[in-house]
């Protein structure tokens, strides 16, 4: 006898807003419908209760995307706005990143209170294209949103991604490529800031197929007094795809003794020619540092911030569009001012 599953009431909306739906938005349905929302209970959410999260959603919502209609080619500069209303949504798109050129993709994410939001994005870099795709999740206090993509990529393409989160109820950006080898790159890069009562998790998974790949990630995070930060991040190395260079980089800062972050790098390796590593650190502020700035005038609340910045700052740094970078540094610094 099969146990029937009562579905909550966030849950029974997401069926409903998707009554109809067709792709992947009918995949998200039937998962919803068959096993419900993610708990702790389903391992790749072990430290992100969707279901929990998204306690007070009650009735279909909106997803509305914008900057879809921009034209893909050498040069070009997209810009996507995804905005989730109150209630249960959906959206996902698909993008083609023709041979040979270079693309700047942006996406902002943002919700209303008591959204449950979800954004899905197909990526495929033909042969020789480069992506830089830089990722904004704005403050989300009230709302769960989740934003996950599927990237494959052709021989001799490159991958830089960059992503500035500052959480939510429950935040998660979800990222899974294929990566090819065969002078393909990729470098994946992101930051997280949470205060109290915020919760952002980024998961990834590099899938490397053929010989000769090259993969960098390095994240880093601050999290305030229960604040809650989550990090998994997997290298999955197939038997032919020897020589693959694969590096994982997690390190964070506990800003209180009352926030938490969660870690997990893994790597799975088939291949025995290969350099393949993972580190993951968390620490503390530097009292000693922050003593030495306060001895120079520097007011407690700007030396506070100014030690923090300089610890999260390295993956922005990264960021080829100086204006881009420029602004995520910008709100970085807001946010921080703020937090201490």
């Amino acid at each position: 006898m099969t146990a029937t599953l009562t579905h909550t009431p966030a849950e029974q909306a997401l069926i409903d807003a998707l009554d109809g739906a067709t792709g992947w938005q009918a995949q998200l349905r039937e998962a919803t419908l068959t096993q419900g929302l993610p708990t702790r209970r389903h391992e790749l959410w072990k430290w992100s209760d969707l279901r929990r999260a998204a306690n007070d959603v009650t009735a279909p919502g909106r997803m509305i995307v914008t900057g879809l209609d921009t034209p893909i080619s050498d040069g070009a500069r997209i810009e996507l706005d995804v905005t989730a209303s109150a209630g249960a949504s959906a959206a996902d798109a698909e993008l083609v990143i023709p041979a040979g050129a270079s693309v700047t993709l942006i996406e902002r994410y943002s919700a209303e209170a008591a959204a449950l939001g979800n954004w899905h994005l197909k990526i495929t870099l033909q042969d020789g294209a480069r992506l830089d795709r830089i990722i904004l999740a704005a403050d989300k206090p009230d709302s769960a949103f989740i934003a996950s993509s599927e990237i494959a990529l052709a021989p001799n393409a490159r991958l830089h991604q960059r992503a500035l989160d500052f959480g939510g109820r429950l935040s998660r950006i979800e990222t899974h490529v294929t990566h090819p080898g065969e002078g393909a790159e990729v470098d994946l890069g992101g930051v997280y800031l949470l205060e109290g009562g915020h919760h952002a998790d980024s998961t990834s998974v590099v899938h490397h197929t053929g010989p000769g790949g090259v993969t960098k990630q390095l994240v880093k995070g601050a999290a305030a007094a229960k604040g809650h930060g989550v990090f998994q991040g997997k290298f999955i190395v197939d038997r032919a795809a020897q020589q693959t260079d694969a590096r994982m980089t997690h390190r964070a800062m506990m800003l209180d003794d009352r926030a938490e972050i969660d870690a997990k790098p893994e790597l799975e390796i088939y291949a025995d020619d290969v350099q393949c590593a993972h580190g993951n650190a968390l620490g503390a502020l530097d009292e000693t540092a922050l003593f030495y700035m306060r001895q120079r005038g520097i007011p407690a609340v700007r030396a506070r911030a100014l030690l923090i910045e300089s610890f999260l700052a390295e993956p922005l740094d990264a960021i080829a569009d100086e204006t881009l970078r420029e602004d995520f540094k910008v709100q970085l610094r807001t946010r921080l001012e703020a937090l201490s």
